[in-house]
């Protein structure tokens, strides 16, 4: 009767102990974190920071009736200035266009879509090697400047996310008819029926990365 008696206290022991272990786990709150999506966040000290190119990351998107094409350019160089407050101030980016590269197509196709976008068609690289993005301002996650090409300035805006201390992503529109970019756009030609080539293309920074 005895060991009885002590099996079965241990044994309800046992049970409000598991049971307090089990309250406790249900009733943790999880950790709140704090979400960074602004450079102000990372309190980097006030300076100039080059663009790292050789780990930086931009593509491109061009749209038809029939489908799309992709690829990437590299930047050339570039810089992003930070102010005292840790905000970025000011900046330059410097797209070098004779790397126009499509990444959806091989061979003649690949070489030949390549080439269409270099010539004077398009972006006449011979003529205009680099395009540049010139930060004006940035508020809060958006940023906006003048978007040059071919020797033509225009304002652009668009959002962007910090994802590091010296990185951030952006996908930016950009309409090729203000930069006189004519071939197959209804912007310029109005009998073009489903033959037309979309004069918004997609930038997108994959992300750009400083140091």
């Amino acid at each position: 009767m005895k060991n009885i008696l002590q099996t079965s206290l241990f044994l309800l022991t046992f049970i409000i102990f598991f049971s307090s272990c089990v309250n406790n786990k249900t009733n943790k709150q999880p950790e709140s974190k704090t979400k960074i999506n602004k450079v102000e966040d990372y309190k980097l000290k006030p300076g100039i920071y080059d663009i790292d190119s050789s780990i930086s990351s931009i593509e491109w998107v061009g749209k038809k009736p029939t489908g799309s094409h992709n690829g990437d350019i590299s930047l050339k160089r570039g810089s992003i200035q930070i102010d005292s407050n840790g905000s970025i101030s000011g900046g330059k980016f410097i797209f070098d266009m004779q790397t126009i590269n499509c990444t959806d197509l091989e061979g003649k196709p690949k070489a030949n879509i390549e080439g269409h976008l270099k010539n004077e068609d398009f972006f006449d690289v011979e003529k205009f090697p680099e395009a540049f993005f010139i930060i004006k301002d940035v508020d809060n996650s958006k940023m906006s400047g003048i978007l040059t090409i071919k020797n033509i300035p225009n304002p652009i805006s668009f959002n962007y996310e910090m994802t590091g201390p010296l990185e951030f992503k952006a996908e930016i529109k950009v309409d090729r008819s203000l930069y006189n970019i004519k071939y197959a756009s209804k912007s310029f030609f109005s009998d073009l029926g489903d033959k037309f080539i979309d004069d918004i293309f997609t930038i997108t920074l994959n992300p750009v990365k400083f140091k």
